[in-house]
């Protein structure tokens, strides 16, 4: 009877150990799993994009000879978390591929833009040199982001309008811009997206309103820099008003 019992006693003693390996091998690979899943829910995440979504360009001459050319785009946010846009370089170029001049420091409203949205930039500048706006083909974009965690610090506009002007100012933007942040802000920066009946990008100006604005508080602002050709102007159906600020 005692063997009996000894045998049995064995033989529970392997089960044992061969039920625990069983199961300790489970809990290693459940593990592996876990923090393999956790690290691509992190890389997903933390996935930082910016594309250039919409652009236009055009070139004119004034009425003392001079050739401007006027580029804008649109940028988006399609990363995952917020990205600090830097600066931008336009290199505006001929028909035959030469760069005929290029605009550089040039910066988006708004600089910080969570996913899913956009910034707008514009500028017009002289093509030294020239003396026909039809040896302008386009501008490409050099530009720069980064992920970041700051507050982008947007405002509120309205009341916003489009006004149609001459040949010496085409066309400018009005409205009210607030503080709805719970900061101080010591300087606004806004800009215009001009868009045609189709929400095609016509040009972009840009501005900004120098005296601070403490939360709640609002002012008057006027946009109608950089000058866009007036053959955009004249179709100009849609406009969208950006606006940040930021403390010194």
């Amino acid at each position: 009877m005692k063997k009996y019992l000894s045998i049995i006693l064995v033989l529970s003693m392997f089960l044992f150990v061969g039920c625990s390996n069983e199961y300790a091998g489970t809990s290693v690979d459940k593990e592996t799993t876990s923090e393999s899943t956790n690290k691509e829910s992190k890389s997903q995440k933390e996935e930082a994009n910016l594309e250039m979504i919409d652009q236009t360009g055009g070139a004119w001459v004034d009425s003392i000879g001079t050739v401007w050319v006027h580029s804008a785009a649109v940028y988006k946010n399609t990363g995952n978390v917020p990205i600090d846009i830097g600066e931008t370089q336009m290199n505006y170029k001929g028909q035959d591929g030469t760069v005929l001049g290029t605009s550089t420091m040039v910066y988006s409203v708004p600089s910080i833009i969570k996913p899913g949205e956009t910034a707008f930039i514009g500028e017009s500048t002289i093509l030294d040199g020239q003396t026909d706006p039809a040896i302008f083909k386009e501008t490409t974009y050099n530009f720069g982001f980064d992920k970041t965690n700051d507050d982008p610090m947007i405002l509120e506009t309205s009341v916003v309008q489009g006004i149609k002007g001459d040949e010496y100012l085409p066309y400018k933007v009005t409205g009210i811009v607030k503080n709805i942040t719970k900061n101080k802000q010591d300087d606004i920066r806004l800009a215009a997206g001009l868009f045609d009946e189709s929400g095609k990008l016509l040009g972009v100006l840009t501005g900004s309103v120098d005296v601070g604005l403490n939360p709640g508080s609002e002012a008057g602002f006027e946009l109608s820099y950089p000058e866009i050709p007036k053959e955009a102007a004249d179709r100009i159906a849609k406009v969208e008003v950006k606006a940040y600020g930021f403390r010194f």
